[in-house]
């Protein structure tokens, strides 16, 4: 498999989730696709169709991929047995299972329970062990498949709120002014920044009784998502990292501040709530000005406006940059967050859906999206399996269900 990866071949493996736990973090780094076998969801069950007592070791293989260097992407798999797992009570209890790797699933599938294999067992003097049970109907089974990704969807979406609450409620940010620092002082930092050279003199007294000067720690957070713009910041000292948390729980940073550079002028200027959270890297001088002070002093300026425009602009080259080399989503998210932004720049509401007609063939369409054109065509083919979208030749989608797009990206 090491010499595959080195020839830039991408590499497969299909598992039921059983092995020796020795070669795990040599294998599974390796690994770009894993096809999962889930073939029970509750203790009891999986030994009833397995006949061992393995669930518990199954449930250690799902919490352990990560850990053993796993970073690939996983098609999770269920054979439905009719009177077994063929209701929606059970794809609940599917999809709560694979919780632990929720991030890294990219397709579930649902197979239909068939006995091709019953002549087989015969010829083999192997007993049966489900003698007597008929075919699994295809129609129910991707009825149920259906609702297992809409369940899977919504608690993507689910998961993410909760982490997002959670981080604005671990985030603080400064409110009073460094102690040790006089009005001269303040003036001094204050006269230092660029966007300060176009104040008034007369200004500078109700300025600096607005302005706050903060001492914050390496660690502690400035800004954080949705914050209202109630102020701007400037580095007068340190290093400030603006960063997101992925869906995987990973941080995601999109720049570093340092000393001169600000943040906020924008949505200052445009009213709208930080995107982003902002942690001080190392400690820092932070200058804080508030909305009331912004917009009396300095909304006005030529100067702070031509400084946020340029900064507007590097930050436009910055994004640019890591487009290119970002990979921060699963196949599904992408093709997802792809027809979601195709439907906002060119869909017309229709009787049947929203109407994208497109002047971008499946090629074009996967680099669009940062996915190969064979794996933007077997997504877009998955979502009209699963009644997400209808498929109208090469240049028309009409998406029918808008909501189950959503919930893989918002």
């Amino acid at each position: 498999m090491q010499i595959l990866k080195q020839e830039g071949y991408n590499t497969c493996v299909d598992t039921s989730g059983f092995g020796d736990p020795r070669y795990y973090s040599k294998i599974l780094p390796l690994v770009d696709t894993l096809l999962l076998d889930v073939k029970a969801f509750d203790a009891a069950s999986f030994k009833e169709l397995t006949t061992i007592d393995g669930f518990w070791t199954y449930l250690e293989f799902l919490e352990g991929l990560e850990k053993n260097g796993f970073q690939g992407q996983i098609w999770v798999r269920h054979v439905m047995v009719p009177g077994f797992t063929d209701s929606e009570e059970s794809m609940r209890q599917f999809i709560e299972l694979i919780k632990p790797i929720w991030a890294r699933v990219d397709r579930i599938e649902i197979l239909p329970y068939h006995t091709s294999g019953v002549k087989k067992y015969e010829r083999l003097g192997i007993p049966y062990r489900l003698e007597g049970v008929k075919p699994m109907d295809k129609g129910r089974a991707k009825e149920l498949e259906v609702y297992a990704n809409k369940i899977f969807a919504e608690g993507l979406r689910e998961q993410r709120q909760e982490q997002t609450q959670k981080q604005q409620e671990e985030l603080g940010r400064p409110t009073t002014a460094a102690s040790d620092l006089g009005k001269s002082a303040l003036l001094s930092v204050l006269r230092g920044l660029p966007l300060f050279n176009d104040l008034n003199e007369e200004d500078v007294e109700d300025v600096l009784q607005q302005v706050i000067l903060a001492d914050i720690k390496a660690g502690e957070y400035i800004f954080k998502t949705g914050d209202p713009p109630e102020a701007m910041y400037l580095i007068y000292k340190g290093q400030m990292k603006i960063f997101i948390n992925t869906m995987d729980g990973e941080e995601q940073i999109f720049y570093i501040y340092r000393d001169g550079d600000f943040v906020g002028g924008l949505n200052l200027l445009v009213e709208t709530p930080y995107r982003y959270i902002g942690q001080a890297l190392t400690d820092c001088k932070v200058v804080v000005i508030p909305k009331t002070a912004f917009d009396k002093y300095f909304y006005h300026s030529p100067v702070v406006l031509r400084s946020v425009l340029v900064k507007s602009f590097e930050r436009i080259r910055w994004a640019e940059d890591l487009i290119q080399r970002l990979a921060t989503s699963n196949a599904s998210m992408k093709t997802a967050g792809l027809l979601l932004k195709l439907a906002k720049r060119i869909g017309v509401e229709t009787e049947e859906g929203i109407k994208l007609e497109l002047s971008m063939n499946r090629e074009e369409l996967g680099n669009y999206s940062g996915l190969r054109r064979e794996t933007i065509t077997r997504k877009l083919g998955e979502f009209r399996e699963l009644g997400y979208i209808e498929l109208v030749g090469n240049k028309v989608i009409i998406i029918k269900d808008l909501e189950a797009l959503e919930s893989y990206v918002l």
